[in-house]
């Protein structure tokens, strides 16, 4: 066993948010564009523009909230591991 596999064992119960944050994203993402598509009938007998609108917009809704998911669960990963920061902090002397 490598240095990385101990590190990465020794973090992998530090996870800081509950796994209810992502089941609430993912019912958001697959319930609200069901959600809307079934309700569309009903409120096309309102307001057809406001039904056309949001029958051109429900099937985009799942793929724009995971690629903001998966954009802020790379944006949120800035921190060095023990290695990059001994590479960059050593210094070759001529």
């Amino acid at each position: 066993m490598n240095h990385h596999e101990v590190e990465n064992k020794d973090k992998s119960g530090t996870h800081k948010h509950s796994p209810l944050h992502h089941m609430l994203h993912m019912i958001i993402c697959c319930g609200l564009p069901i959600l809307i598509i079934v309700s569309i009938p009903f409120i096309a007998k309102y307001n057809i523009g406001l039904a056309t609108f949001l029958g051109v917009i429900a099937p985009f809704i799942c793929p724009i909230m995971m690629g903001g998911m998966m954009l802020s669960m790379l944006g949120g990963k800035k921190k060095e591991n023990c290695c990059s920061k001994k590479e960059s902090d050593t210094v070759t002397e001529e």
